[in-house]
């Protein structure tokens, strides 16, 4: 019956379901979600706590099927199906695990609303439990403590201390408890706590600590005992015996040592060691008992006097030389209560050079080695330290010379060396015989550099000398005196030209000479004219003079020159400016003189001329026109000579009339009143030229007192008139000149 009340019931929810699907879709929206904590965000540990979500959702006709999710720090920790308007979670009781921010999700279909995020804090951690056994143990032992907190879930973290130190940190891998294993060493009682940390996803939190627990811890008896017999106190040689004992415990888990600095023997039962001592035996000597990590120690002193010291290897001289003879010697000290008989060996190079406590020989190359000496007594041998022999080389004669040039009246270096001697040498600068400098030469090379500030002469030079010795060796040796070049800067240059009063002529050869007083040679010689950087001519020489030789001298070669000199002591020295002139030739000095004679007498004829012009009238400086008629004819033609007298300055002297230019008549037509007629009566005129006679006579003129009359004797031949003659008495008419044509009769 009750399978089929099961069945039925199965099949009217099925049929429900369908129903429901076939139905249309409820209209939904959803409203708000909100999240509460009940009683409150913050309770105590063990609190039952509810969280509340509520979701408000409005909706058509029936309620629809929500899904409901619970987040803790952003992780789902619950989910419910259900068309309820609220989900109830309960956390009895609340652990600080608890504690975080939630928040509430709603879905339905598409879509989605969450709550607001609200943090619950959960205070308060459950006191840890601790739980120790054995609660009795021999030291070393182990004590397996327990720390449980079973109220609190999640990550938990043990810790666990005893007597306020912390020992170790276990983690609880399931549960709420954690085990840790302890070795405890201290004797009496321990107490023994903890406390846990739990981790949270935004924090952690630290519980109070578990009561404490009391764990009694009982001495382990294997503390060790140690002897040594006959005596502690003893002699290099003597035989002696150290035991090292644990009564009372025969387990083999324990472990016995006896050492000094190392370790000398290891047992696990009790032992005797027994052995002849040296002196560096002597010490402090421990027999230590171990199981597991419980160690119990005791310690005895072994004091042991030398039967003899370490033999101590030295040579006379400390230092010696090639050619010295030298000692070696070895001593120890011996006990004075034993007094053994000490042998001793001296060795070179591990190899046996004599038997016995001394070496003596001369010091050679062959004589270097590395020299030990060994003492034996009661079959106890002693080594000295090893002594390295070097025998030390001479210092050989030190050679002294000058680095670089040495340059009269400048700081100078000298460089003083040895080829050969052992380091370290003494080198000493001397001047005069008085030291000047002194120096320590300790190597790689056997020289010194000494500073000079300068000397004022050639024959300074060889004042100097070097001496050389080693130190520990009284032989002192010199150089030669110094013996090297002397350079002389040049003195202030000197130009001379070959022409006395610096004054040359074209064309000639000019030598300009540059001398210096005094400087070492070569010298070297510049030439250089006035505002030029750069010389026109170099020369050097091995003398105290440079010449150059100006050939065919011009007028532009005159101006200032001068010159400089230098040589080896690279300092350049200026001479004074000589300048001089040029002069011409003497032939241009001829030609230029009588083409200024010329050219005075040209200006004095001009200025003549130019004078006599300015005193003549206006009127008779341009021509007078003069008619002449024959009073006697040998025909009865008429006659008419037409003459243009001009005098000019230049005739003035000889009154000789220059009979050139137009007619009379046509100077007349030039003033006439009308232009255009005289410009063609003008034209006319010069259609009619008088021709000088081939034969010219003289004109006898004798000026008029009245200024527009003259009065002449001509004397005319012409080719048309041949047989016209003028007697001598013949009386000219005058024609007075009026600018008036004259009308032929």
């Amino acid at each position: 019956m009750e399978h089929q009340a099961l069945w039925f019931t199965l099949l009217l929810s099925g049929i429900s379901t369908i129903c429901q699907a076939a139905e249309a879709p409820s209209e939904f929206t959803i409203d708000r979600v909100k999240l509460t904590f009940l009683p409150g965000a913050t309770v105590e540990s063990g609190t039952n706590l509810t969280l509340l979500c509520k979701a408000k959702i409005s909706y058509s006709s029936s309620q629809p099927i929500h899904t409901f999710k619970l987040l803790l720090d952003g992780k789902v920790i619950y989910s419910k199906n259900t068309s309820d308007a609220s989900l109830e979670v309960n956390l009895a009781p609340a652990r600080v695990s608890n504690s975080g921010f939630y928040r509430c999700d709603v879905h339905i279909r598409q879509k989605e609303m969450s709550s607001e995020t609200r943090r619950l804090t959960v205070k308060g951690l459950q006191t840890p439990t601790l739980t120790a056994h054995p609660s009795t143990v021999y030291e070393g032992g182990e004590v397996t403590a327990t720390c449980s907190a079973p109220q609190e879930v999640g990550s938990l973290i043990f810790h666990f201390y005893v007597d306020s130190t912390y020992i170790t940190a276990v983690q609880a891998s399931s549960g709420s408890s954690a085990t840790a294993k302890m070795k405890v060493l201290e004797l009496g009682n321990v107490h023994l706590y903890c406390n846990y940390q739990i981790i949270l996803s935004h924090t952690s939190a630290m519980s109070s600590n578990s009561s404490v627990v009391e764990v009694s811890i009982k001495e382990l008896g294997i503390t060790p005992s140690i002897r040594i017999w006959p005596h502690a106190n003893v002699v290099e040689g003597d035989r002696i015996s150290i035991s090292c004992n644990v009564s009372r415990y025969n387990h083999s888990d324990l472990e016995i040592f006896l050492t000094k600095d190392k370790l000398l023997h290891k047992d696990h039962v009790s032992f005797t060691q027994s052995f002849e001592v040296k002196v560096d035996d002597s010490g402090e000597y421990v027999c230590k008992a171990e199981k597991g990590p419980v160690q119990k120690t005791t310690s005895a002193r072994l004091n042991v006097a030398p039967l003899f010291s370490k033999p101590v290897l030295s040579i006379t001289p400390p230092g010696v030389f090639e050619g010295q003879n030298f000692y070696l010697s070895c001593k120890s000290s011996i006990n004075t209560q034993r007094k053994p008989n000490v042998k001793y060996s001296l060795y070179n190079d591990q190899r046996l050079v004599k038997l016995g406590h001394t070496l003596s020989g001369r010091a050679s190359q062959a004589t270097n080695g590395r020299y030990t000496c060994v003492a034996e007594a009661l079959s106890i041998s002693k080594t000295s330290t090893q002594l390295t022999v070097t025998v030390k080389v001479p210092v050989s004669s030190p050679v002294i010379r000058a680095v670089g040039r040495l340059v009269l009246g400048r700081p100078f270096q000298l460089v003083c060396e040895s080829e050969l001697g052992t380091l370290p040498i003494t080198l000493t600068l001397l001047r005069n015989n008085s030291r000047v400098a002194e120096v320590n030469v300790t190597g790689p090379l056997r020289r010194a550099l000494f500073n000079v500030s300068s000397i004022p002469s050639r024959r300074d030079v060889q004042s100097f000398v070097c001496q050389a010795r080693n130190q520990g060796l009284e032989t002192i040796l010199l150089s030669n005196k110094l013996d090297t070049p002397v350079i002389e800067t040049v003195s202030k240059p000197v130009l001379t030209l070959d022409t006395k009063g610096y004054t040359v002529t074209e064309g000639m050869n000019l030598t300009l000479r540059c001398s210096v007083q005094q400087g070492s040679a070569p010298v070297s010689f510049a030439f250089y004219r006035d505002g030029s950087a750069s010389p026109f001519f170099n020369t050097t020489s091995n003398r105290t003079q440079g010449t150059h030789t100006i050939e065919s001298v011009r007028r532009d070669h005159g101006g200032g020159y001068y010159c400089q000199a230098s040589n080896e002591a690279s300092e350049t020295k200026r001479s004074n400016s000589v300048a001089f002139g040029v002069n011409l030739a003497g032939w241009k000095k001829a030609a230029i003189a009588a083409l200024c004679f010329l050219l005075l007498v040209v200006i004095v004829v001009i200025l003549i001329l130019f004078l006599k012009k300015a005193r003549a009238p206006r009127h008779t400086k341009r021509a007078k026109e003069l008619s002449v008629m024959s009073a006697r004819h040998k025909s009865g033609d008429p006659m008419r000579v037409s003459l243009t007298l001009d005098f000019e300055d230049n005739n003035a002297a000889n009154a000789t009339p220059s009979v050139v230019g137009r007619s009379v008549w046509c100077e007349d037509v030039s003033n006439s009143g009308s232009d255009n007629q005289s410009r063609e009566e003008e034209e006319e005129c010069e259609k009619i030229q008088y021709t000088e006679p081939p034969a010219p006579q003289e004109v006898k003129a004798e000026t008029d007192p009245e200024p527009d009359t003259v009065t002449a004797e001509v004397q005319v031949q012409d080719g048309h008139h041949d047989n016209m003659d003028l007697p001598q008495n013949s009386d000219l008419e005058y024609v007075h000149l009026n600018h008036s044509e004259q009308e032929p009769e």
